[in-house]
């Protein structure tokens, strides 16, 4: 998901991965190496290794990459080195949350109190009981602003 590049009548409240509240937080430095996928931020990632993570996977869950502004923009190939981007390049460090308040976009409506799940390759979120091929996000639920159809939502991680 790109930044947002135009204003409607409804501004945005935030981008995606950014921390909403204040209060309790729990994240961890880990190394990023998800080839042939993409280290995408506001995504679930598991541990592969000691102090290294990949973007989805069934092993221990590591957390869901945050702070989309705090790593450098290294750009897109199709928009050059200034274009916005929310993926990070293998073998960069990134703070995985685990426990804490994030903006995320789960691609579809939600209601409060949904379960979250991610899906076991690409680790994108989305909402309902894991089918083949996802995983439940363990003790985490949408907590607000789940109106409309785009996805954007705020959940809960008490990990």
């Amino acid at each position: 998901m790109a930044f947002q590049s135009s204003v409607s009548s409804n501004q945005s409240f935030g981008i995606v991965g950014e921390i909403l509240t204040d209060g309790l937080l729990r994240c961890a430095p880990y190394t990023l190496v998800s080839t042939p996928q993409t280290n995408n931020i506001a995504r679930a990632y598991t541990v592969s290794s000691e102090g290294v993570a990949t973007v989805g996977g069934t092993g221990v869950f590591a957390g869901i990459l945050v702070h989309p502004k705090h790593y450098a923009s290294l750009g897109t190939s199709a928009g050059g080195t200034l274009a916005p981007s929310l993926i990070l390049p293998d073998n960069q460090q990134g703070e995985l949350l685990t426990m804490g308040t994030i903006i995320v976009n789960l691609g579809a409506t939600a209601n409060i109190g949904d379960a979250v799940k991610y899906n076991n390759t690409t680790g994108v979120l989305g909402v309902g009981t894991p089918s083949t091929g996802e995983t439940a996000v363990p003790n985490t639920k949408v907590v607000r602003y789940t109106v409309g159809s785009n996805g954007i939502a705020v959940i809960e991680l008490t990990n």
